[in-house]
């Protein structure tokens, strides 16, 4: 921990702490299909589990955000990151479960996600994508394509279309919040006491009036497990090393590792909930791993003449 915790404060070699980061934050994003499933299928419910996510780490940072409020940030980009990694982000990406298969989730969000920051990255930042970083990204989306090719070919109902279109604005909203937060003179921490608070602020509310709370009835064990997991792995943890990722690689190539969750999920699923990986996932695992490899220029430090 403590050595996690320097280089976390370190700005050296920036891209090898960088893909660090980027990685440990794939680690709990492609650990949280597993881990919510376990909990909406005994007593808590989906909007049960958002709500430990938000008024856990809301309150963990609060202080932070107590301290800073909105020093290099502002009103409009914080609402725009809290909207983008926060609440809006939450719901659309949970509702779209209501309507459309998980595989469909599990290729539109990443693959939105991705074109969102590289094109935002492009006329907001002025962040050029090089031909191979182009090649590397064409790749990352076939391999994700690969990966949920089963739930995109499944049988689907009539309303499949608004669960896709809630999962392409969840992508949509995570890929503004990368560009947003390159534009920002703020650490990662402070970004995501910013997120978490004004997330806990609006959604806590709502909840409360409008939810049928399963809390009151759940098992403290599960009250515990989720929300450990909701706010401290997913809310907090995975949020600061995205940040921290993206600040330190920039907005692109940041995002490149939404493309490393379908294959995690699928990866733990086999060892926590005994699904098989078929060989279109399987083959789609490698495939993005090449698609990594070339977008985050790793082979420039094999080849370095390239």
């Amino acid at each position: 921990m403590a050595a996690l915790l320097r280089l976390f404060r370190s700005d050296s070699d920036t891209l090898t702490t960088g893909i660090l980061f980027g990685v440990l934050a794939a680690l709990i994003w492609g650990a949280w299909p597993v881990v919510t499933r376990f909990g909406v299928q005994q007593t808590l419910s989906a909007p049960d589990v958002t709500a430990l996510r938000f008024l856990v780490v809301g309150m963990i940072t609060l202080p932070i955000f107590i301290k800073r409020g909105l020093q290099g940030i502002g009103w409009p980009k914080a609402l725009i990151m809290a909207s983008g990694a926060g609440i809006l982000y939450m719901m659309a990406a949970s509702h779209g479960f209501n309507f459309a298969p998980a595989g469909h989730g599990g290729v539109l969000v990443p693959s939105t996600m991705l074109t969102t920051a590289m094109l935002g990255s492009w006329i907001a930042l002025g962040d050029k994508p090089t031909k191979l970083r182009l090649t590397g990204y064409g790749i990352l989306l076939t391999g994700i394509v690969l990966i949920g090719r089963e739930g995109l070919s499944g049988s689907t109902g009539v309303d499949t279309w608004i669960g896709d279109l809630l999962f392409i604005c969840a992508g949509f909203l995570w890929g503004v919040y990368t560009v947003t937060l390159r534009t920002c003179d703020t650490d990662p921490l402070h970004a995501t006491a910013v997120v978490s608070v004004i997330s806990m602020a609006v959604y806590t509310p709502l909840y409360l009036i409008f939810a049928d709370s399963n809390i009151p009835e759940a098992p403290m064990s599960e009250i515990l497990t989720q929300g450990a997991f909701q706010g401290i792995a997913a809310g907090l943890l995975a949020l600061l090393f995205y940040s921290r990722a993206v600040k330190l690689m920039g907005a692109a190539r940041g995002s490149l590792f939404a493309a490393l969750v379908p294959g995690i999920t699928v990866i733990l699923a086999y060892g926590a909930l005994d699904e098989t990986p078929n060989m279109w996932e399987l083959s789609g695992l490698v495939v993005v791993s090449a698609g990594m490899f070339y977008a985050l220029g790793l082979n420039r430090l094999i080849s370095p003449r390239q």
